[in-house]
């Protein structure tokens, strides 16, 4: 008799064991599934936010960019008739040679500064 209560008693601990055990799984899984609903949420919002942003963002880029105001208008100089010959611009000076490298034969990879 002794036998057969241990053994019930076992089945019952090993019942309420798995109860337990499935009732465990299950919190996980509703924790889970509340965390992903929640990242999902938030994700959703922050891509309306990332649309809306770049939408205004463009039209006030858009806006800016059409809203200049015109430079201030200036006098071109009349064009030279045709045939006529074109001003002269002044070259500019050529610099004079202060130093002046010299390659040796014995030293083909190094060259001697001068001096004038």
């Amino acid at each position: 008799m002794t036998r057969m209560l241990f053994a019930l008693a076992g089945v019952v601990l090993l019942a309420i064991t798995a109860l337990a055990v499935v009732w465990l799984v299950g919190e996980i899984l509703a924790g889970l599934g509340a965390f992903v609903v929640g990242a999902s949420v938030v994700l959703w919002k922050l891509l309306w936010f990332l649309i809306l942003a770049g939408v205004l963002g463009g039209l006030v880029f858009f806006v800016t960019s059409a809203w200049r105001p015109a430079p201030p208008a200036t006098k071109r100089p009349a064009a030279p008739p045709a045939g006529a010959p074109r001003p002269e611009t002044p070259a500019a000076p050529v610099p004079e040679v202060t130093e002046r490298l010299v390659f040796t034969p014995d030293l083909p990879d190094r060259a001697i500064r001068e001096e004038p």
